[in-house]
Parts: C-alpha cells; structure tokens; sequence
C-alpha cells in the first residue's frame, strides 16, 4: 500500500495494478486513492471502468491503446472480471505491452496466485494484497482518526472496542463513527459509553453466549441468542458460529497442552493475540472432553435440522440449555 503511495507522490506509476483481499475496507480505500491519484477530478474522457465477467479482451486493448486526451494517463478500471481466477492469454501478453500513457488497475474479489495473468501483473506492475490488520495496527488506525476528534482512550478501553466490534474496519468504521457522535461531550471515551452505543458484531456475541454458558448462566445465554433471533440472524448461523468457538477452544487447549506460548498459537490460527487471551480464559470454563464433546453435539443437531427432524431454532436452544446447566458431563 505504501508503493502506491509513494508511485502517486512522485507520479512515477506503474502500467498495471491489482488490488484484492479479505479487507474490503483497505481495498476499496486503495482503489478510490489510485484513481483520484491518477485522474483529475472530473475528467470522464480518460476514465474507463468494466465491471463483471464476460468482458471481451479485444474491447479492453482498444480502450487502453487509445491515446489520452488533454493528459498524462489514461485510467482503467477492471472491477471483479474473474480474469484473475479463469486464465486468459491474451490479455496475459498484452499487459507486457501496455502503453506508457495507460494505467490499468485490477480490482478483484477471487485471485489465484498461479493465474498466468496474475504473474504477469506482478512482472510488470504492482499487486497491492490487502489482508486484515493484526490489533496492534487497528489500535494505531482507530487512535488516528480518535486524536483528529481530540479524543483520548486507554489501551485496556480500545482492546475492549475492539473485542466488541470485531476486525472488520467498515464495521470498526461505521461503530467508531457513532461513539464519537455519542462522545461528543466529553475527552476520555470509556467501556461504559461503548456498551451504552456499539453493537456487537455476530462473533463477539457468540463468544458471550459461550462464555454465559460456561459460567452456568443459562438465562444470560438464552438471552444472548433471543437477542441475534430479533436482530434476524439465522439459528443454523448462529449453529455454525458456535460449533466454530468450540473448534477453536478445543485447538486452543490442545496446543496450551504441548505448552505453545499464546503468541504461537496465535500465529498457528491466524488470529489476533488479545482473542487468543480472551479464549483461553473462556476455556478454563470448559473441560477438555465437554468441548468435544460439545462439538459432536452441534454436530449431531446440524444434521437433525438438515433432514427435517428438528427446528433449527430449538436445535441451538437444546445446545445452550444442555452446557449451562449445573451439571457438568
């Protein structure tokens, strides 16, 4: 992100970029600072975009050898044409052959890294991967745009926004959004005014589902999942979400036995360290055996609602009212 950057500030651009990744944020973000980099504002002349499969090559070679008018660039946008999953050979040579007064930039949601195009945009361009930010980076992204709004947070607070909203930087974008609204009185944002403004996302409201189960709070459970029915989440959703927290407990435990830090198993899940923490403390709820044996059960439910033998949104209750009841298997 930082090539392109630089490659707009000097106006020293490639003939070719691909932008993609799990982040839709950043990529979205990239596309728009690409573009406005390389375009004047205005200017339709020398913009194209073509959007969607089924895009003849020949219509792209043509717009792309058409000579600029009344400027440096003409700017192409290719915006999921799946010429990045499905080979084509044809637009994989020509982009050795991209004229100097054309850019053409890549956006696309399926990559496949063998793709003849894909190699070939890497040997004659820059391809910009946009991945979801580790915690350390959304702290530093959220405390960026807190200090614009002279707002202040203790770490501690922000790991709890964060736990709360989830990884995802359009929803971080969007919570952010209405705590600073909510906060607009005040210096320090704190956990209150988080609880009191931000929703949770669905995973960090399956996690304390999870966690009421474990501490044998069945009418805080029921109430967790009552809650997603209204807010029109689907139980066999919801079935999946915590069939996959106990999947994770049960990695986590099984890693913490052979005496993994929480950074190596942090790294070996790809998932962000303060979860990890957070998960291991979930587990010292649950015995080894009833996570398993949780996760046969979820099981066994799933496939008692595909064949039409149970509703999906009792199959979630029975799993709920069977973990947090006092008896522990």
């Amino acid at each position: 992100m930082k090539n392109i950057m630089k490659d707009i500030e000097k106006q020293e651009l490639k003939r070719v970029y691909l932008i993609y990744g799990e982040e839709k944020y950043l990529v979205r973000n990239m596309k728009h600072t690409l573009i406005k980099g390389t375009v004047r504002e205005g200017d339709n002349m020398n913009f194209s975009k073509f959007s969607g499969k089924g895009i003849e090559v020949k219509e792209i070679i043509q717009t792309c050898d058409t000579m600029p008018f009344f400027a440096d660039y003409r700017v192409v946008l290719l915006e999921d044409t799946g010429f990045l999953k499905t080979a084509s050979d044809e637009l994989a040579e020509y982009i050795k052959e991209i004229p100097e007064t054309c850019v053409v930039i890549f956006v696309e949601s399926e990559v496949d890294k063998r793709n003849k195009v894909y190699k070939q945009i890497k040997a004659s361009g820059y391809i910009c991967e946009c991945n979801r930010m580790n915690n350390t980076d959304l702290s530093k992204w959220v405390l960026r745009k807190l200090t614009k709004e002279n707002k202040k947070i203790t770490r501690d607070t922000m790991n709890y926004f964060l736990s709360k909203v989830g990884d995802d930087m359009d929803n971080i974008s969007s919570e952010l959004d209405k705590l600073l609204s909510y906060c607009m009185g005040k210096e320090v944002i704190e956990a209150e005014d988080i609880d009191q403004i931000c929703i949770s996302e669905i995973t960090g409201r399956i996690f304390d589902m999870v966690d009421a189960i474990g501490s044998r709070n069945q009418e805080k459970a029921l109430e967790l999942y009552y809650d997603l029915i209204a807010v029109r989440e689907q139980p066999m959703k919801i079935l999946f979400m915590l069939t996959r927290q106990f999947n994770i407990m049960l990695q986590l435990k099984e890693m913490e036995g052979k005496g993994l830090s929480a950074a190596e198993m942090a790294k070996n899940m790809g998932m962000q360290g303060f979860i990890v923490n957070k998960t291991l403390k979930q587990c010292r709820n649950f015995p080894y055996k009833t996570i398993r044996n949780a996760i046969r059960y979820c099981l066994k439910l799933e496939e008692g609602v595909k064949l039409g033998n149970m509703n999906d949104k009792m199959a979630v209750e029975l799993i709920i009212v069977r973990y947090s009841s006092p008896v522990k298997e």
